[in-house]
């Protein structure tokens, strides 16, 4: 397997070398090919994936068919909601490239908890903003679509392909909205009561890069 060089991820920057180290022998790095799944939608989840080289596709089946949502890359987290309760995977995350993923297991994840480790608090933040980033594309790309008086002008370097009709890419972005929420147990109505706190000395302060 090819070495990673965890440091160089933007989410795990602010680390020190004693986390770090705790997070490679806790999150053991496995390799993807490309079509490999690293979850699959209505199963039952146990880990989520930091991925730390490559990207992965996150795609709802829709007809039988699987409809990408998104494409992540290096420094994202999938899978999070899976440290936080037992409930059926929302979409299925395969490698469209060759993909190294940090796993992380919920049953580690309470135990380090249980144990107030400094790693499973850093953990716990970023899970928190991995949703608030996930729920904020779904609903960019809805209020983009809803708000655009035609469809998209076709790239001129591109080849001539028609694209999607509005309806349907309209259908698609709910489709993300949907798969975002109900990682959260959420509806569209509840994202007006959304309030983020951090407590103080719980969580450490995090670091913000505009």
């Amino acid at each position: 397997m090819p070495t990673i060089n965890l440091r160089a991820l933007d989410a795990l920057r602010d680390y020190s070398n004693a986390e770090l180290k705790l997070l490679a022998s806790v999150a053991p790095a496995r390799l993807y090919h490309v079509g490999d799944a690293l979850c699959r939608e209505a199963q039952h989840g146990q880990s989520c994936y930091l991925i730390a080289s490559g990207q992965v596709d996150v795609a709802k089946s829709v007809d039988g068919k699987d409809k990408s949502l998104a494409t992540l890359r290096a420094g994202s987290i999938v899978g999070q909601m899976a440290l936080v309760d037992r409930s059926p995977r929302s979409a299925t995350v395969r490698a469209t490239a060759e993909t190294i993923a940090l796993e992380l297991n919920r049953d580690v994840f309470e135990r380090l908890l249980a144990a107030c480790s400094p790693l499973a608090l850093r953990f716990q933040q970023q899970i928190a903003v991995a949703g608030v980033r996930q729920l904020r594309m779904a609903t960019t790309k809805l209020a983009g679509l809803l708000n655009s008086a035609s469809p998209a002008a076709p790239d001129a370097g591109a080849a001539a392909a028609s694209p999607a009709p509005p309806d349907e890419r309209k259908r698609d972005a709910l489709l993300t909205v949907k798969a975002a929420l109900s990682e959260w147990d959420m509806s569209l109505d509840d994202l007006d009561k959304v309030q983020v706190s951090i407590p103080r000395g719980q969580l450490p302060n995090p670091t913000v890069r505009r």
